[in-house]
């Protein structure tokens, strides 16, 4: 048995570890806010966001991808996370947060959808037939007429897909049909988040509205901004 002494350890330094990922990510928000760190402006590398908030790094890694799926910040590899636009730091933010993982799930299909329908809208603005709008028009009086939540989601996705399948491209009608179960199951779940119907009615009708005049970016733009309210409501707690 070795006899000497050996040398005392130095105390260690507790940390907490917090992993609550809505008090993470607000946190964020309100680091950016504090900070006024503006559109171009790097983040504090992960490391020291981990230190000075006194959670763990993957704390801050899932958090900071919300932000990136809400369009906040832009990830940059090899450089790091960047300020992409102040808007999702609105005053429509939800005073508080419920991003579990089954929320965070629909967060990335979410993402795709911001790939695949801004540019749908515009395709739907330029050379959409005139049967096409049609149905566009008469999926949206269906969303705005109807009272029921579960009627209404139908009619949403009638709405939206009627959107790609206006574009008459058939790679991307196909592509997004692979997400019809997915896209049909995120609906059931935002059900039950209640988003504020009256802004929902005024985004739809703001995308259909720029299809028919033909202005093609105009309904591109309409349609990001619509998903990103989604996104808002998607980590906001339920209401009903």
């Amino acid at each position: 048995m070795d006899s000497r002494k050996q040398k005392p350890h130095a105390p260690y330094k507790v940390v907490p570890v917090q992993t609550n990922m809505p008090s993470v990510l607000e946190r964020l928000r309100s680091y950016i806010q504090e900070e006024a760190l503006e559109v171009g402006e790097a983040l504090p590398s992960e490391r020291v966001l981990a230190e000075q908030f006194g959670v763990g790094r993957p704390a801050i890694r899932e958090g900071i991808k919300a932000l990136t799926i809400l369009d906040v910040v832009e990830s940059r590899r090899g450089s790091g996370n960047y300020i992409r636009s102040l808007t999702g730091l609105s005053t429509e933010w939800p005073a508080t947060i419920e991003l579990r993982s089954t929320n965070f799930n629909l967060l990335e299909l979410l993402e795709v959808r911001k790939i695949i329908e801004p540019a749908a809208a515009r395709l739907a603005a330029s050379r959409g037939s005139e049967a096409a709008l049609a149905r566009i028009e008469r999926a949206c009086r269906d969303i705005e007429k109807d009272s029921s939540w579960d009627n209404r989601s139908q009619h949403d996705f009638e709405l939206h897909t009627a959107i790609v399948e206006a574009a008459t491209n058939p790679v991307l009608t196909d592509l997004y049909r692979t997400l019809t179960v997915p896209l049909k199951r995120s609906r059931d779940i935002t059900s039950h988040s209640a988003p504020d119907r009256k802004r929902m009615l005024w985004h739809h009708r703001q995308i259909v509205n720029a299809i028919f005049r033909g202005e093609a970016e105009a309904a591109a733009t309409a349609m990001l901004e619509h998903l990103h309210q989604v996104g808002l409501d998607l980590i906001a707690n339920p209401k009903r």
